[in-house]
């Protein structure tokens, strides 16, 4: 087949325009890269999400020049997070402070931080972005390879050809499902719900995490987004979520009537708009990120955090990885032919040449994500839960292995040593 001559020819095509697929569209077009981005949405649009911005997320967007003007934007300040336990004991931990800021990050709406995402894209002259088409199918040669892909916009087919694609379209993907991912199972895969509420008592500057009888197995989220407002939401495995006779949606408007922690706090406040639903592929389901011509980034690759369920900051740091992959890989072939006049066209990218980016994930996202699956795992167990919120509340020395287990993945690694649950469940 061949696109040599094709009007509708680019380097690159990313499918998906969300902080996955809009950061490496930026980063790639930074070095001038002619790149395709595609979504089926119109943005500003909404996004479903617990709208945290803070840790890798507030890096990307630092060096994307971002900060200055999402800080300007309605938002709520991070410096910490309460957690609360079945048994109602709870605890402040600090976060550690992000570069630049005198906090830990923001909470902000996704509709307005996916905005500003797209106004950066739409300023990039090599990138080409078009909204409201859905892609429907990948385009494959003779040899099996993706060399493209196929869209529907109305009652309008094009097909678009690059020399590699990029999955950045979220738990949904069609470019994962096409080339022969498997949907995350059920025991790793969250459901979650968000709503967002206006006049909430006693918000901080501190996101809240309930582990409470009311949600359990799941947990309930409270995020300050400024004036009073917040977003609430809960997370639960799907698994879980098959057991219960009640939908997602009663299940947390339930909690927020009827929780002792919680009833008093939302006596006053209102709904703002309906009770979104998604769901969240979550680290500890394990895909194949690439192939001839292709490669996932973001939700699209299963990358979301098993234990928070927050899937920003890896979104935008693998976004980074596949990047900067690309542009090696285009710049090598560059170089070898920069004083060949009538050098060939690169091919389209194998996975051999995408191999720097799988190793970027599995050596800097993947052990994270495997330590807070074990915490997910633990967090099942009501007395573990009870116990470690009443230490870390009591015992300054454990508060501080918590802390420390908040900012550092080699302190997160206690939580494989059984010397850690000894000391747990002494006085």
């Amino acid at each position: 087949m061949d696109t040599s001559n094709s009007k509708n020819n680019y380097e690159v095509i990313i499918v998906g325009a969300g902080p996955a697929g809009s950061t490496c569209a930026i980063l790639l077009a930074k070095q001038k890269r002619k790149v395709l981005l595609l979504d089926k949405s119109v943005f500003p649009r909404d996004k479903i999400c617990g709208d945290a911005v803070s840790g890798k997320s507030i890096n990307t967007i630092r060096e994307l020049g971002l900060l200055e003007e999402l800080s300007k934007q309605e938002h709520g300040v991070v410096e910490g997070v309460k957690l609360v336990a079945p048994n109602s004991n709870e605890v402040v931990v600090p976060f550690r402070k992000a570069n630049g800021l005198d906090c830990a990050g923001y909470c902000v709406k996704r509709k307005t931080t996916d905005f500003l995402l797209s106004k950066k894209v739409k300023e990039q002259k090599d990138i080409t972005f078009l909204q409201g088409v859905t892609v429907s199918k990948l385009i494959k040669n003779e040899q099996d390879v993706v060399i493209g892909v196929e869209t529907q916009h109305k009652d309008n087919k094009q097909v678009y050809y690059a020399k590699i694609v990029v999955g950045a379209d979220g738990s949904g993907s069609v470019v994962s499902r096409e080339v022969g991912n498997k949907p995350n199972p059920p025991q790793h895969l969250y459901m979650g719900v968000r709503a967002y509420y206006d006049n909430v008592d006693g918000l901080e500057k501190n996101i809240e995490l309930f582990f409470i009888d009311d949600v359990l197995p799941g947990y309930l989220w409270i995020f300050p987004i400024g004036d009073k407002k917040a977003n609430v939401g809960l997370g639960i495995l799907a698994s879980d979520m098959k057991k219960r006779k009640i939908h997602p949606n009663t299940l947390l408007e339930n909690a927020i009537k009827n929780s002792d922690k919680l009833k008093k706090r939302f006596s006053k406040s209102t709904r703002d708009g309906n009770i979104g639903a998604w769901t969240i592929p979550l680290g500890s389901y394990k895909k194949k990120l690439c192939g001839d011509g292709w490669v996932l980034i973001g939700d699209a690759a299963s990358l979301v955090d098993p234990f928070s369920g927050e899937g920003f900051g890896n979104a935008t740091s693998s976004a980074k990885f596949c990047a900067q992959t690309i542009n090696d890989v285009f710049a090598n072939e560059d170089e070898k032919n920069k004083n060949d006049n009538n050098k060939p066209d690169i091919n389209h990218l194998t996975c051999i040449q995408l191999q720097k980016y799988v190793q970027e994930v599995e050596t800097k996202l993947y052990p994270e994500m495997d330590i807070t699956y074990k915490l997910q795992r633990a967090a099942r167990v009501n007395f573990l839960l009870n116990m470690f919120i009443n230490k870390a509340a009591t015992k300054p020395e454990f508060k501080q292995i918590v802390i420390d287990m908040l900012a550092s993945n080699e302190q997160k690694k206690k939580v494989e040593d059984p010397l850690f649950y000894i000391k747990l469940l002494l006085p």
